[in-house]
C-alpha cells in the first residue's frame, strides 16, 4: 500500500467537490477527490426504475438560461455546452395549488411574464408583482458573488435580517397572494418566523431567469464534471470512505480511508455535511463548544419520494411542476401531523422521448419528518452496501406509498390505473445516499434570527481545512456552485478566479 501526495485532497464527490476540483484542477493543482460511494455526484445522483431515468433530488434546476450566473460558471467549468437542457413552459414553470380547489397559480419565466400571468388571477396587484420582482433582484445585487463580482460582507447584511413571511406581507396584504408566492416553498423547506427572505428571493430569481430539466438525469453534470477533472489531471477514488482527517502540528497532514491508506494533501476541502465531518476528524483544536453548536443545530425537513414509471400514452405530460399544499397556509405542511400525512407533495413529470405529448415518469415528493422512520435507524442500505431493512419497513414505504397516490388522485385522476412500475424512499434512503443528517432536504436550517449560529463559513480553525456543499452559503445547485467558488477562491485568490469565469 503506497500513501500518495497531493495539493488538494476533497472529502465527498457533491456538486461542490466536483466543481472546487474542476477549479482548482483548472489553476494547475494536483486534485484527488475520494467518494465513499459507487455512484459521484451527492445530490445529482440518479438512478432507473424499468430502464427509466429518476433524479434522487435535482429535478429541475434554475438559472441555466444564457447570460445567467450558473451559465457562466458551467461554461467556466467546460460542461454547459454538453449539457442537454428541456426548457420549462415559459407561461409556468411551477403552478400552486391549494386543498380542493381547482386553480393551479402559475410562477413564469421572465420578469414581466412572471407578473403578467399572475396578475391573471390577481387582478389588482400588478404594482405589488412588479415591486416583488424588483425586491428579488434587489436582494441578489447585494450578494456580489450571485452577480459574479467582488464585494464586501456588508452588502449581504444590509438584506440578510429580513425574514421571508413578513417581507412578503410588506410587499401585498392580498393574504392568498402571499401563499402563491411562497406554495413553492419545498424548493427551500422553509419555516415561519425562521426562514431569511434571502433563502426565497436567491432561489426564486433564477427559475424566474429559466428553467431546466436536465436530460436524461442530474447525474450528467457530475459525469462531465468528472472528466472535466481528469482532463485537467485530477482524480476521483471511488468506494473509498474517509474515516479520518489526520491534524499534525495544527494542520490535516492526511486523510485516512477504512482500509488504512493515506492520502497526504498541503490543503483539505470538505464536500460532507458538518456534523459528519467532525466525526472523522482527528484533532483537538476544534473546540467542544464549536461541536455542541454544530451537533445541536436543527436540519431541514426530510422528505418521502415516490417515483411512477407510467403507461406510456396515458398521463398527459405538463411541462411544469405542480406543488399542492393541503391547506391554504403553505407554511404548516412542514410541522405535519403524523395523522394529516401527506400535508403537501410536489410533481415533477418526465417527458416521454417517443411520445412527447405524454410523459414516461412521474415522481412524488412530500414532506416527511425522520422521526416516522427512525425505528429502521440502525439499518443502512446504498448502492455498494445493500442491505435489506425489514418487512416491517417495506410495509411502512408501501402504506405511505398507498397514501400519497390516492392524494395525487384526486387532482390527477388520469393516472390511476396507468402505473406500470414504482420505487419509493424515505428519510433514511437520503440520509445514506447523501451522507446527510437525518435525510435533511438542505442540511442546517437557516434561521434569520440566529445569523451566526446558522451559517457555516468556507474556513475552519484549521488553516489548510476548507468547508463547500449545501450548508455552506446556500443550497441547490447554484447555490452550491457559488460556493464552490467561495471555497475555491481561498486557495487561488477571488479576483483571479472571477476574472477567468467572466472571460468565458
Amino acid at each position: 500500500m503506497t500513501d500518495k501526495q497531493y495539493d488538494v485532497v476533497i472529502i465527498g464527490s457533491g456538486l461542490g467537490g466536483l466543481l472546487s476540483g474542476v477549479l482548482l484542477a483548472k489553476e494547475g493543482l494536483k486534485v484527488c477527490v475520494l467518494e465513499k460511494d459507487k455512484q459521484v455526484g451527492g445530490c445529482l445522483q440518479t438512478f432507473s426504475v424499468q430502464k427509466k431515468v429518476f433524479d434522487s433530488c435535482v429535478h429541475y434546476i434554475g438559472g441555466l438560461g444564457e447570460g445567467h450566473t450558473l451559465n457562466r460558471i458551467f461554461s467556466y467549468a467546460g460542461i454547459m455546452d454538453k449539457l442537454k437542457l428541456k426548457a420549462f413552459d415559459e407561461n409556468g414553470f411551477d403552478k400552486v395549488a391549494f386543498g380542493d380547489e381547482e386553480t393551479e397559480y402559475p410562477q413564469a419565466i421572465g420578469e414581466e411574464n412572471f407578473v403578467a400571468q399572475l396578475a391573471k388571477y390577481f387582478p389588482g396587484e400588478e404594482k405589488a408583482l412588479q415591486q416583488y420582482i424588483s425586491s428579488i433582484k434587489n436582494v441578489g445585487d447585494h450578494f456580489p458573488l450571485y452577480r459574479l463580482r467582488l464585494g464586501s460582507a456588508d452588502e449581504k447584511a444590509a438584506v440578510s435580517g429580513l425574514e421571508l413571511i413578513d417581507t412578503i406581507a410588506k410587499i401585498t396584504s392580498n393574504k392568498k397572494l402571499q401563499q402563491v408566492l411562497t406554495g413553492n416553498n419545498l424548493l427551500y423547506a422553509g419555516e415561519a418566523g425562521k426562514t431569511p427572505y434571502f433563502l426565497h428571493a436567491l432561489v426564486l430569481e433564477s427559475y424566474v431567469h429559466s428553467a431546466h430539466k436536465v436530460v436524461p438525469g442530474s447525474s450528467q453534470i457530475s459525469k462531465f464534471l468528472w472528466q472535466e477533472l481528469r482532463q485537467h489531471g485530477g482524480e476521483v477514488s471511488r468506494n473509498n470512505e474517509v474515516v479520518k482527517l489526520h491534524e499534525e502540528d495544527g494542520t490535516i497532514s492526511y486523510a485516512e480511508n477504512k482500509e488504512g491508506e493515506r492520502f497526504y494533501g498541503k490543503h483539505f476541502i470538505s464536500n460532507l455535511a458538518p456534523e459528519v465531518l467532525l466525526q472523522i476528524l482527528d484533532t483537538k483544536e476544534i473546540r467542544p463548544a464549536y461541536k455542541r453548536r454544530i451537533e445541536g443545530l436543527q436540519q431541514t425537513v426530510s422528505t418521502f419520494m415516490l417515483n411512477l414509471v407510467l403507461k406510456p400514452g396515458t398521463v398527459p405530460m405538463r411541462r411544469h411542476n405542480l406543488y399542492w399544499n393541503a391547506t391554504e397556509d403553505s407554511w404548516a405542511a412542514v410541522h405535519y401531523q403524523p395523522g394529516k400525512w401527506p400535508a403537501n407533495y410536489a410533481l415533477f413529470f418526465t417527458e416521454d422521448g417517443q411520445n412527447p405529448d405524454y410523459a414516461e415518469s412521474l415522481s412524488i415528493l412530500s414532506y416527511m419528518h425522520y422521526e416516522e422512520v427512525a425505528q429502521w435507524r440502525d439499518t443502512h442500505n446504498r448502492t455498494g452496501d445493500e442491505h435489506n431493512r425489514g418487512e416491517s419497513y417495506e410495509a411502512f414505504k408501501a402504506e405511505r406509498s398507498e397514501t400519497l397516490l390516492e392524494k395525487v388522485y384526486q387532482r390527477i385522476p388520469g393516472l390511476k390505473g396507468n402505473i406500470v412500475a414504482q420505487s419509493a424512499a424515505t428519510p433514511l434512503t437520503y440520509r445514506d445516499y447523501t451522507a446527510t443528517p437525518k435525510g435533511s432536504l438542505y442540511g442546517i436550517l437557516k434561521d434569520v434570527n440566529k445569523p451566526a449560529e446558522t451559517t457555516i463559513a468556507t474556513r475552519t480553525r484549521i488553516p489548510n481545512l476548507l468547508q463547500t456543499g449545501q450548508n455552506v452559503n446556500l443550497h441547490g445547485v447554484l447555490g452550491v456552485s457559488i460556493t464552490a467558488i467561495a471555497t475555491s477562491a481561498e486557495l487561488v485568490g477571488m479576483e483571479h478566479l472571477l476574472k477567468k469565469i467572466k472571460k468565458v
